[in-house]
């Protein structure tokens, strides 16, 4: 452990710089949204104008319509408010006061003078809706540009040079010279494989919530999937390093190797989530319970992936193998709770998870 530890200079490459500014702009963004953002609900009933102050201008807000709509067996797949909008402020070039449309879908807000408005519920008898708007043009922007950079420094972060990940690589290659490479391979189809099982196993069978019709869900599963399949080997690994102790560098290396794609996935799945929910609900995030676990058991696996580096720039003696494996497996019980135990214990907006 030692002697790789020093076989590599601790220069942050550009790559990795990408990726912790990115975290900062989000942080940032959320900040922005949360003090100078604008959120609420509002209710319409057919037979009722509603105002709302607009861009600092009243503003009714009339139901015109609500369906439900349904598939060939007659299970709901979209819920369709068309509003019309009555600006009294504004006019038309004939004088008249001008009135606007538009139509609100799930997974598909209406977009007005800068404000959003989600389809939230319905009433009993279809004839009123509860709709969720949110006003935060600077907000949203800063965060998304976080997502993005955040995307672009974690699929560039492997092509770098002089970094842990790639003496952690080598040591794995160096290992096994014969067959590194077409075992790596074979791995990364094995994982990629279970993960699509797991995929097919917990994805909500049809007939699926209108909240759910949408290609980000195979997408948001398929990357969660693949992290806690990672994770799951990184126990394992955990365990046999325990039990077999001629085997505890190699797995541990290897599970400090599988941490880093694991981790990146985690945090890709949340915030193509968090994209998702900014669709469907009019806010990227809410600390659901089982977005706020997600998170946390991100924040775990991620301490996990700096722990090293951190004790060498301290000048401190490397992690301890049996320690590593035994704080792999304790960091798994994470992972158990934030896909069983939220469901079970705290419920939220995901509970059809």
């Amino acid at each position: 452990m030692q002697s790789l530890l020093s076989s590599m200079r601790f220069s942050r490459k550009s790559f990795t710089y990408v990726l912790h500014i990115a975290l900062a702009i989000i942080i940032v963004g959320a900040c922005v949204t949360h003090f100078f953002g604008v959120q609420g609900e509002i209710h319409l009933r057919a037979d009722k104008a509603e105002t709302l102050s607009v861009a600092n201008k009243p503003v009714s807000l009339f139901l015109w319509d609500f369906q439900i709509l349904n598939d060939a067996e007659g299970n709901p797949v979209d819920f369709v408010s068309d509003l019309r909008l009555l600006d009294r402020s504004a006019r038309t070039p004939d004088h008249q006061m001008k009135i606007d449309e538009g139509t609100v879908r799930m997974n598909n807000p209406l977009k007005y003078r800068g404000y959003r408005f989600c389809q939230s519920d319905y009433d009993s008898d279809q004839m009123g809706v509860t709709l969720s708007y949110n006003y935060d043009p600077w907000g949203i922007g800063i965060t998304y540009t976080g997502y993005a950079l955040l995307l672009l420094g974690m699929t560039t972060f492997f092509f770098q040079k002089n970094t842990y990940f790639r003496a952690l690589w080598n040591k794995m290659i160096a290992a096994f010279p014969v067959y590194g490479r077409v075992g790596a391979g074979l791995f990364a189809v094995l994982i990629t494989v279970l993960a699509f099982v797991m995929t097919k196993v917990v994805t909500p069978k049809p007939p699926l919530q209108p909240v759910l019709q949408t290609p980000l869900l195979g997408i948001h599963v398929s990357v969660i999937m693949l992290s806690y399949t990672l994770f799951a080997v990184v126990m394992i690994n955990g365990i046999l390093g325990l039990c077999v102790a001629r085997w505890r560098e190699t797995l541990m290396n290897l599970s400090q190797l599988l941490l880093y794609p694991a981790v990146f996935c985690l945090t890709a799945g949340i915030f193509i989530g968090a994209v998702w929910a900014n669709l469907s609900w009019g806010r990227y995030w809410g600390w659901d319970p089982k977005e706020t676990w997600a998170l946390i058991t991100m924040l775990v696996y991620a301490a996990m992936i700096h722990w090293p580096v951190i004790l060498k720039a301290r000048g401190r003696k490397p992690a301890s193998q049996v320690a590593y494996h035994i704080i792999s497996i304790i960091a798994f019980v994470f992972v158990l709770f934030t896909y069983f135990g939220v469901n079970h214990l705290l419920g939220g907006l995901h509970s059809y998870a």
